[in-house]
């Protein structure tokens, strides 16, 4: 025959809220005071998992949003030489812009150099 005790056979039966609340203040005030320091740890670090679990759930409002990219749009009759000019334009662009870069790193670090580092 089961236990009575148990609900089921395999759950204890519940206790009362009472005999709960008398039980936690038996072991929090039977010995040291450290035992209240540690539970407010645990609470702590369990709400704060609960609240970022909350918080990331929300709409997904944390995560990044859609982005637009921008593409050229080509006519499909260029010749090649139109594409080549293009590409030329595109490329003294791209090495201006890296140029600038590289002129900005520069001083960066002549001015760590000035510092002595």
């Amino acid at each position: 025959m089961a236990d009575p005790h148990l609900i089921g056979g395999w759950f204890p039966k519940p206790a009362s809220p009472r005999t709960l609340l008398n039980d936690s203040l038996a072991f929090f005030t039977s010995k040291g005071r450290y035992r209240l320091v540690f539970l407010t740890i645990a609470i702590g670090i369990t709400s704060t998992i609960i609240t970022a679990f909350i918080l990331e759930s929300r709409d997904r409002t944390l995560l990044p949003g859609p982005q637009t990219i921008y593409v050229s749009d080509w006519h499909a009759d260029r010749t090649d030489a139109e594409i080549k000019a293009q590409q030329a334009i595109d490329m003294k662009e791209l090495k201006a812009a890296r140029e600038e870069r590289r002129r900005q790193w520069q001083k960066v670090d002549n001015d760590l150099k000035k510092l002595g580092i």
